[in-house]
C-alpha cells in the first residue's frame, strides 16, 4: 500500500526489486471473470475524481485512515465520503507501526477505529502489516493478535490482514494461527500470474484480496495506484454488516 511511494525514498519491504517498469492499466482483461477489480489509496494519490474511478470499472476501494498511534491520513475523510457518494464500496486500512511499548497494539487499534468510523455498509477493516520495527516473530505475532482482537471487540468483525509473502514468512514465522482463526488474507505480490500465499496457502483457504500491481493506471487518479482483485463476484460479502 504505502510501498509504491516510499520506494522512491527508501528500500521497500514489500517485494523490493519487483516494481514494474511499465504502467499497468485497469482493463476488463486485467482480472479474471470471477474476480472484481479494486484499488487502495492514500494521500499519496492526491485529489481523486471518484466518479471517474468508478466509471473506469473499479468495483471497490480501500482508503488509508491511520498509521501508528497518532497519524491520520489527511485525505481519508474526503476519499471515504467521496467514494461513498458515488456508491462505490469502500473500506479503510491502518498502517501498523508496532513497537515494544506496553499497550501499543490496543492504542493503534483504538486510533484506527475512532478515526475510520466504519459503518455497516463499509468493507471490513484492514491491518496493513509491512513493518516489524525490531520485534521478533513471537512478539510481532502477539502484537498483531492484540490489534486484531481489539478491533474485533469494538467492531464485532474480523479484520483482513494485508502483507507480502516474504514479510509473513520472515517476520511472522509463517504462522498459520491467524488463518485457522478466521482472519482472511490480502496478499501483496506484484508482477505474478498467481500470488504466492504463505502459511500453507493460508491454511488451505487461499487469498481473499490480491494486490497485483503497485504501478496501476486508473481514470480519475494522477500517477500510479495500487491495483487489487477480490476473489469473488459479490463485494458485499466483505461488508461489515454481513459479519454481524
Amino acid at each position: 500500500m504505502e510501498s509504491a511511494v516510499r520506494s522512491a525514498r527508501a528500500p521497500v519491504m514489500l517485494l523490493a526489486g519487483l516494481l514494474l517498469s511499465l504502467i499497468v492499466p485497469l482493463t476488463p482483461a486485467a482480472a479474471a471473470e470471477d474476480h472484481l477489480p479494486g484499488i487502495d489509496v492514500s494521500h499519496w494519490q492526491g485529489q481523486i475524481d471518484w466518479a471517474a474511478v468508478k466509471a473506469d470499472g473499479v468495483r471497490f476501494a480501500v482508503v488509508k485512515a491511520t498509521e501508528g498511534r497518532t497519524f491520520v491520513d489527511n485525505r481519508y475523510a474526503a476519499n471515504h465520503s467521496a467514494a461513498e457518494a458515488v456508491q462505490l464500496p469502500v473500506g479503510a486500512y491502518h498502517y501498523a507501526q508496532p513497537d515494544k511499548t506496553a499497550g501499543d497494539a490496543v492504542a493503534e487499534a483504538d486510533h484506527f477505529v475512532d478515526t475510520a468510523q466504519l459503518k455497516g455498509r463499509n468493507l471490513l477493516p484492514v491491518l496493513d502489516l509491512e513493518e516489524h520495527n525490531g520485534l521478533g516473530p513471537r512478539k510481532l505475532r502477539q502484537w498483531v493478535r492484540a490489534w486484531l482482537e481489539r478491533v474485533e471487540q469494538r467492531l464485532r468483525v474480523k479484520a483482513l490482514i494485508y502483507t507480502s509473502p516474504s514479510f509473513w514468512r520472515d517476520y511472522m514465522g509463517d504462522s498459520g494461527w491467524f488463518a485457522n482463526n478466521g482472519y482472511r488474507l490480502w496478499i501483496a505480490h506484484w508482477n505474478a500470474t498467481e500470488p504466492s500465499v504463505p502459511a500453507a496457502n493460508w491454511g488451505g483457504r487461499g487469498w481473499t484480496l490480491w494486490q497485483h500491481s503497485a504501478k496501476g493506471s486508473v481514470a480519475g487518479i494522477s500517477g500510479d495506484v495500487d491495483l487489487d482483485r477480490y476473489k469473488g463476484t459479490r463485494p458485499k460479502a466483505l461488508k461489515i454488516k454481513n459479519n454481524r
